[in-house]
Order: structure tokens, then C-alpha cells, then sequence
């Protein structure tokens, strides 16, 4: 059987000379694995479609739970990433995210769209790098089920404060006023600025097209990749060797 998707190729692995296993996000079916026959030879048809971050449109040809790529054509590239060491390691942290929490042969809607939309920001470099990082932790455990509520303080729904705080054990935000009121306060928690709730407000609920658009000025980019970081690791209960190669290379 023979089946038709558009992808990305999230992850590559050698076999033999000239073979890979490739591991691609879709819409349809989730992150699937399929061998990719010849794709190391210099002259192998499919070599630029099954490379490493492609966006590609795959033919499939299906047997059992096995998929092989019968052929591909390239629809876009991100060659930039690869020309800094720091933006190829927070692409390849991402990646491990996705293939790890994304089921497989299961519908994705959406994942496949904000990838895109992440690597073309880290071809690009047009804006932080932290920033990008920041943006694809929080939304990612928003996108796997994980969303905070970020919408009010969760005692006295005031939507803003001077103070404001989240709660990294159920994502919820409360305000100054009520922390000194209640007495079941989590010692896990962040304190957010008037700009940080802005940004993280942001990263949540805006359209995955303007996901990279908005950043206020003066705000801790730092800081809130501390904060979108802890908050996805602690949501999955685990880490990522991808991600302590990341750090490592960026020091």
C-alpha cells in the first residue's frame, strides 16, 4: 500500500553504507519511522528530501507496521541552521522532543506546522535564540496537554498584579495578595512580571503564524527559558541528552 504525506525529517540513522532510517513528523499518522534505501549515496534520488530537518513530500509504500520511502521531493530546506553549532543542537533538542511525545500513527494536527515554523526562525536567526527555545518549550507542553492556566490569579481572578506567581505543579498563576492569604501555596513556583505574564500569555494563545512575532522590550529572555524549560521537563517527568548537549556547546 502506498501512501502520500508531507513531512519533516526529525531524525536519521545509518544502516549499512547507503541506508537510513528516518524518522518524520506528520499531520496524519504522528512521527513515523521508515527506511530510506540509497539516500547516502552522493547520487541517491531522495538524498535531499530525506536529509536531516527537510520538509519533504513523501510516497510511502506501507507493509505491516513498516514504512519505506518509495520517493520524496523536497519542498523546503533550512540549510542555515546547520552553519552555527548552537542553533543545529536547540533544532536537534527539539526534534528528540517531538519523537519522544508525539504518538505514532496517530493525528498530530498542528505539530507539523509549528516545527516548520520553528526551524525556518532558526534558519533564519532573526531573533534570540533563547527566545526560540522559550517559545517551543512552553508552547510544545501546551500543544501535548500540559497548557497553564494563565488566564487569572486562581483564588481572586484579578488578570493582573505587580506580583504574580506560577505554580510549576498544576500551571495555574496567582497574584501577591493571595499568596500571603493561603496557606496551600507550592514552594515550586516563579514569580512572573507584568511582561513575563504578557509573553507567556502570548507564547499560549496566540495563532502558531504569529507565535514569533511579539516580544516586550526590556523582558528577561533568560529568565523565562528558565522558567519554560522547567516547566516542559517537569510536565514530562524527564530529560533530554539533546538538550544537555545544547548547554554544553553554548557555554
Amino acid at each position: 500500500m502506498l501512501t502520500t504525506v508531507e513531512g519533516i525529517v526529525i531524525g536519521s540513522r545509518i544502516i549499512g553504507d547507503n541506508n537510513c532510517f528516518i524518522d518524520i513528523l506528520t499531520d496524519e499518522y504522528g512521527v513515523i519511522e521508515a527506511t530510506a534505501h540509497g539516500v547516502k549515496k552522493l547520487t541517491g534520488k531522495n538524498s535531499a528530501a530525506c536529509s536531516l530537518f527537510a520538509y519533504s513530500k513523501f510516497c510511502l509504500a506501507k507493509k505491516g507496521t513498516r514504512y519505506t520511502v518509495n520517493s520524496a521531493e523536497p519542498k523546503l530546506s533550512f540549510h542555515g541552521i546547520s552553519t552555527d553549532i548552537e542553533y543545529l543542537a536547540l533544532a536537534a533538542y527539539f526534534s528528540e522532543v517531538i519523537k519522544d511525545t508525539v504518538a505514532s500513527e496517530q493525528p498530530a494536527p498542528g505539530f507539523l506546522r509549528f516545527m516548520a515554523i520553528t526551524l525556518y526562525e532558526l534558519d533564519k536567526k532573526r531573533i534570540p535564540i533563547e527566545r526560540i527555545k522559550a517559545v517551543f518549550e512552553l508552547r510544545t507542553a501546551s500543544m501535548l496537554g500540559f497548557t497553564p492556566d494563565l488566564r487569572a490569579c486562581r483564588y481572586c481572578i484579578c488578570y493582573e498584579s505587580e506580583q504574580m506567581y506560577l505554580d510549576y505543579r498544576d500551571g495555574s498563576v496567582f497574584c501577591g495578595d493571595c499568596a500571603s492569604e493561603n496557606d496551600d501555596i507550592s514552594p515550586d513556583i516563579a514569580e512572573l512580571s507584568p511582561k513575563m505574564l504578557y509573553m507567556m500569555r502570548y507564547i499560549v494563545y496566540s495563532p502558531l503564524d504569529r507565535i514569533y512575532r511579539s516580544c516586550p522590550d526590556g523582558l528577561d529572555i533568560r529568565y523565562l527559558g528558565e522558567i519554560t524549560e522547567k516547566y516542559l521537563l517537569n510536565h514530562l517527568d524527564r530529560g533530554f541528552g539533546r538538550l544537555d548537549y545544547y548547554k554544553r556547546v553554548k557555554l
